[in-house]
């Protein structure tokens, strides 16, 4: 607390001294007391500012006003314990003034300053929240919190307490101060100038002070002149010698036009913000140092372009045009206030930003939002110091206030993703705590809760179990849908800083509580989003118990709802701990999921999940089961077909996997396959069943065979389509559309039917058209309708059997009652390098008049080739 008090020594005249000693040495002990409270009192009275009654007082950081006569104090509001600024100036420092008119001369401007303050509201221009108090020795004010004047920040430091503290002795300013500065005096003056037709007059690094925001606000406004309605101008006083200096305006920032013509207008304002701007970038030189001397001063402004010229360099390039406007002696080029508050080096998204904040008070709660929403896109650009000093503290104040704290948490959490831990621990948790605890509007905590993670980050443990946990479970009580969402969303990301029985015991009831009773498509989604997040956390009888029931009776045919139970019954599959076993998913499980694969709703991927994860099921089923049965029965396990059919898989893989399931492991033959097989249909053999000893290589060889073209032992040898000794071997072809796989044609087939060797087993009653399942390597246009028609060669054929080497008619008499046999066809060893009507490479001799009658020729010159082979 500073002691405004001035010492009684120094306000008491000497006699009055004696003659009060004189009474105090006469006067009883008790009396003596009395007068003691008597002086003290009257000293008190006459001494002491009124203003210690409603202010806390604390030390001194600033001065301001003409020759720094106004000291800045700390103070604290007793009502409200709110932080203020208190303006002392003491008379004693006019006491140099011998002329008593002089010294009331300074009391009277000072006093003016503080009657327009008090009158002008404008977030330019210093507020003041308690009017001028006035003693036998001092005039005082309180205003909005001061850091300190603009020239105590540029070095002077007069009516300073030694030593100076430290934070203003190193005090320096950054790009952004200086052009936000510049751009809230501009608009002060603009305001000035345009609403109270005033000419300032006294435009100086003494007439501003910064707030504890950073905000640049205009003062010293004793000097001001009233422009009357209708006129561009008006008489003033000159500097001069006869007045004092500290009645007077800085010689140093007067316009030319003051000093020599006595009259000042508008403009000559924009002179003064002009040298102040060049003081500015030159580190608080002025371009013009008259040294209190009239003469001097012409002197210096005579050479101000030369001089401006020498600084210009120090500046920003988009100001040096307007600034060297602004100091023309002549008026006519110099711009007004609102013009420059437009020229470019003010349009930054930045400047803009921060100029609104300032003016936020003033604005309703739909612009606030949209300033707040402007402020979290340029945040991250705006630097530190501004951040901390001059945002920050807005913030606090937009976050307190249950009307704008739902938008002004979008720039808040956005300053908490951008800050260090430090920072945050240091200079936001606090406040933060605040808003956590405050009543506010449900969109609030939603806000809140959806940036989760970003807060998580930045917090110490001990602050998410205390607070942000908390606020988590309060609102999944909530009666808001959206506060349930997000709430269900946020456990999720708090879910690693709670214990196992926390999860089994809080969340999940709650969880399944809000599944059941929500209306809401997108609160089920959330419940059972939430459901999926704490499987881990709990035990394998709880999952059975609490959780299964919950996914199986569910009746909900939205499709969103039905992905979202599948997920998680894709996470119960990952694991066997989950106790989802074989029996729950066919008995349970599978059921209710399976009439979901005919969903409408279903989309293209949400249809594959489903059928993956049903896959998958079925895979298990197969393994659990043959397993069982394997041990069951004791003996080795037959191999099993895959059920994988995921995408990707060729069709070699499929068909090796089919193959796979009709073959035993040990050499056993596989069950459905008889030992005894009918020899297939050939000339030699005529249809008998082979002997025992026949049987028993079949037996041996069955397995090796695999359902090749490989025929049975003791049968017509097979010649594959492209046998090794076969001179076509190396050249590949390309498999018939036709083809049904491993089943071709048999060369007996072609065998001449009117002998009668296969009447017996394969005519029938009824006539039968062959079948297109036996087709092998002859084209399907074989079979067609209309078999007495001429017809094209065939493009499905192979060039192995070409239409036009075969008489149609003949043929599909024979054929017509027969049964294809199931033997392979096979390929002669014949020169195949004919034209592509040939069979066999024998179309030219067939056209030449010299082929067979028949084509039972061709088959026994066939079957002898290969038995001679």
């Amino acid at each position: 607390m500073v002691d405004l008090e001035i010492n009684s020594e120094e306000t008491i005249r000497e006699d009055e001294k004696r003659s009060l000693c004189c009474k105090i040495k006469c006067a009883t002990p008790f009396c003596r007391m009395d007068m003691f409270s008597i002086i003290k009192q009257s000293i008190y009275a006459e001494d002491t500012n009124p203003i210690t009654r409603y202010f806390q007082i604390g030390r001194q950081v600033g001065s301001c006003g003409p020759e720094m006569i106004w000291k800045i104090y700390e103070a604290i509001r007793i009502s409200d314990q709110k932080e203020a600024s208190v303006f002392l100036f003491e008379k004693k420092i006019a006491d140099k003034l011998h002329k008593p008119r002089r010294k009331e001369t300074v009391s009277e401007i000072l006093r003016k300053e503080v009657q327009h303050l008090e009158r002008i509201k404008h977030p330019r221009i210093l507020n003041i929240i308690h009017p001028l108090e006035e003693c036998g020795n001092s005039l005082a004010f309180a205003s909005e919190p001061i850091f300190a004047s603009l020239a105590n920040c540029l070095g002077t430091h007069d009516r300073l307490p030694v030593p100076v503290i430290q934070e203003l002795k190193d005090y320096k300013f950054i790009f952004y101060e200086i052009q936000c500065g510049i751009l809230q005096i501009t608009e002060a003056l603009s305001y000035l100038h345009s609403t109270e037709q005033l000419v300032h007059r006294n435009v100086c690094p003494q007439s501003i002070v910064i707030t504890t925001r950073g905000t640049w606000k205009l003062t010293g406004l004793g000097f001001s002149e009233k422009i009357r309605e209708g006129k561009e101008s008006t008489a003033c006083h000159p500097w001069s010698t006869k007045f004092p200096k500290m009645a007077q305006p800085d010689l140093n920032y007067i316009a030319p036009e003051i000093q020599t013509c006595k009259t000042c207008s508008y403009f000559s304002d924009m002179f003064s913000l002009g040298i102040l701007i060049c003081t500015i970038y030159t580190g608080g030189s002025a371009v013009i140092d008259a040294g209190y001397n009239g003469q001097q001063y012409l002197k210096q402004l005579d050479q101000l372009t030369q001089r401006f010229g020498d600084i210009a360099h120090q500046m920003p390039l988009l100001l040096v045009e307007p600034v060297e406007k602004m100091i023309n002696k002549d008026i006519r080029y110099r711009p007004t206030a609102q013009l420059f508050s437009l020229i470019k080096f003010f349009n930054e998204p930045v400047v803009c930003t921060l100029q609104l904040l300032d003016t936020l008070e003033q604005k309703d709660p739909f612009h606030r939002a949209e300033v707040h929403c402007q402020l979290a896109q340029v945040l991250p650009d705006i630097p530190k110091k501004i951040l901390y000093r001059n945002v920050f503290p807005i913030l606090c104040l937009e976050c307190s206030m249950a009307d704008s704290v739902t938008s002004a948490l979008i720039p808040f959490i956005a300053m908490i993703d951008n800050a260090s831990k430090d920072e945050y621990c240091g200079h936001i948790l606090t406040v933060f705590r605040d808003v956590i605890n405050m009543p506010k509007p449900v969109q609030a905590t939603v806000n809140i809760l959806n940036r989760l993670d970003i807060i998580l980050n930045k917090s110490p443990i001990e602050e998410i179990r205390s607070e942000i946990i908390p606020l988590v479970f309060n609102c999944l009580e909530s009666t808001s849908i959206q506060a349930q969402e997000a709430a269900l969303n946020a456990i999720g990301m708090v879910k690693e800083y709670l214990d196992d029985s926390f999860m089994k015991m809080l969340v999940l009831p709650r969880a399944k509580a809000l599944f059941y009773k929500a209306t809401n498509v997108r609160v089920k989604i959330n419940a059972l989003s939430c459901i999926d997040h704490v499987l881990d956390s709990l035990d394998k009888m709880t999952i059975l118990d609490e959780v299964l029931p919950l996914l199986t009776e569910s009746q909900c045919q939205d499709a969103s709802i039905v992905i979202t139970i599948v997920g998680i019954y894709k996470h119960l599959l990952s694991d066997r701990k989950f106790g989802l076993t074989h029996n729950l998913i066919a008995t349970k499980v599978m059921p209710p999921l399976i009439p979901q694969t005919v969903n409408p709703g279903l989309t293209m991927e949400q249809f594959s999940a489903l059928m993956e994860v049903l896959r998958e099921m079925l895979e298990q089923i197969d393994r659990e089961r043959r397993n069982k049965m394997k041990q069951e029965s004791g003996s080795p396990p037959t191999q099993r077909g895959s059920l994988n059919m995921q995408n990707g898989k060729s069709k070699d893989d499929k068909s090796a996997s089919l193959g796979k399931s009709f073959l035993s492991v040990d050499g056993a033959v596989p069950t459905g396959i008889q030992k005894s097989r009918t020899v297939p249909s050939s000339p030699n053999l005529s249809g008998k069943l082979l002997d025992e000893k026949q049987m028993s290589v079949i037996d041996t060889s069955e397995q090796q065979r695999k359902f090749s073209l490989i025929p049975p032992v003791g049968a017509t040898p097979g010649i594959s389509l492209i046998a090794d000794e076969s001179p076509c071997s190396d050249r590949p072809r390309r498999p018939s559309t036709q083809s049904l796989g491993q089943y071709s044609f048999p060369v007996s087939w072609f065998y001449d039917a009117r002998r009668g060797s296969y009447e017996s087993r394969h005519s029938s009653d009824k006539s039968r058209r062959p079948s297109t399942h036996s087709v092998g390597i002859l084209p399907i246009s074989m079979f067609g309708e209309g078999g007495q028609k001429e017809r094209k060669p065939s493009t499905h054929s192979l060039g192995i059997m070409p239409i036009s080497g075969i008489d149609d008619d003949q043929f599909f008499i024979d054929c017509r009652h027969r049964r294809p046999s199931a033997g392979p066809f096979i390929t002669p060893e014949f020169d195949r390098r004919g034209s592509k009507n040939s069979l066999f490479g024998m179309g030219d001799a067939m056209k030449g008049g010299q082929r067979r009658a028949s084509f039972q020729a061709l088959g026994e010159s066939v079957m002898q080739f290969f038995s001679s082979k």
